[in-house]
């Protein structure tokens, strides 16, 4: 390569570079804090009203099933 291709490589390279969208990103909003699986939560059963204190990873299958419901 002589000095004009270096030279117009690099302009080349400057341009397309400008030329790219810049990416934005989103910053996440939430209602509620983010609940760890390690943390201690009240659930509630929506039938009966039974109120019980465990541990979000062992509540999230009951939270799924929709027969409980997350009270804090």
């Amino acid at each position: 390569m002589n000095k004009d291709e270096i030279e117009n490589s690099e302009s080349i390279n400057r341009e397309a570079g400008q030329t790219q969208a810049r990416q934005v990103t989103e910053t996440i909003v939430r209602d509620q804090p983010k609940i760890n699986r390690n943390d201690t939560v009240t659930i509630q059963e929506v039938a009966t009203g039974k109120t019980e204190t465990m541990k979000y990873k062992k509540a999230e299958s009951l939270l799924a099933a929709g027969t409980w419901v997350l009270v804090s």
